[in-house]
């Protein structure tokens, strides 16, 4: 009746001091105790070393350059990111998508834009554009045709260009439709011409002259542009190579320039082409 029986919290105490008291125990604290005091040193030295290096130059913009640029000059691209060397570098880069879309908005000729860090603190913005497809003359001004369809104004005269230039495309939808027609040719087409000019009528609203770098003049209309314009070498070789005009507008006809030096047409010499001629 007066006998202590043990219990359950009595037994759970001998056998945890029973099990700390034994060397295997004793080896279990201890790395339980050097896990722990791992864990804070590590902590302790990551803060360290972290507040080292924010006051420190490395944390700084060092060098910023442009990669992937064509026709878009480095430094326009530098400072319309309005990044800076010696800003902080993790603050600019957490900001990127910012600085991405200020770029965009300076520079419409970026299609697109990625950031890189390189080294501890050099910074490489990687960008592709838009390309140039075409020039167009308003007046004294030349502006870029971009293969969107955007324009980008340029102040210099167009000089050694192997891209047409588009002359009197007034109304943005016309300039458009003539932009889809021409991306349709193919490449050797494409580099056979030298300007385009929209020479709307009323009898045809959508007319447009094309003069070849070879002398040639092509009269088409906009919506069959590029399926008239395809057959302009078998056209040329149907000729012999001589210069004129081709009317491909509704058909395929031929006149001949009076002379090489005066482009009058001789009408009476006029041929009528066979467009499907593969001769």
């Amino acid at each position: 009746m007066g006998k202590n029986h043990p219990t359950v919290t009595n037994i759970e105490e001998g056998y945890t001091k029973k099990n700390n008291d034994s060397p295997s125990g004793k080896k279990k604290q201890n790395r339980i105790i050097k896990f722990k005091w791992t864990i804070l040193v590590l902590f302790y030295l990551t803060m360290m070393i972290s507040a080292i290096y924010f006051i420190s130059p490395y944390s700084e913009i060092r060098e910023i350059s442009v990669s992937g640029s064509n026709e878009v000059f480095d430094q326009e691209v530098i400072d319309s990111s309005g990044v800076r060397s010696g800003e902080s570098v993790w603050e600019t880069y957490f900001d990127r998508k910012t600085i991405f879309q200020n770029v965009k908005n300076e520079l419409p000729q970026v299609k697109s834009i990625q950031l890189y860090i390189e080294g501890l603190n050099n910074f490489r913005f990687d960008i592709t554009e838009f390309k140039t497809v075409a020039y167009l003359k308003d007046g004294k001004k030349y502006y870029h045709v971009l293969e969107n369809g955007k324009l980008i104004e340029n102040s210099n005269t167009i000089t050694g260009s192997e891209l047409p230039t588009f002359i009197s495309f007034s109304d943005d939808k016309v300039l458009k439709q003539m932009l889809d027609q021409y991306n349709k040719l193919d490449k050797n087409v494409k580099t056979m011409i030298s300007e385009m000019e929209w020479i709307k009528n009323d009898r045809n609203p959508l007319l447009v002259k094309a003069y070849m770098n070879n002398g040639n003049e092509i009269l088409a209309s906009i919506p069959s542009f590029s399926q008239r314009l395809q057959r302009y070498p078998q056209l040329v070789r149907a000729v012999n190579g001589e210069n004129g005009l081709f009317d491909l507008e509704a058909g395929a006809y031929f006149l001949p320039f009076s002379t090489e030096d005066d482009q009058k047409f001789d009408k009476e010499n006029g041929v009528q082409l066979d467009e499907n001629s593969n001769e």
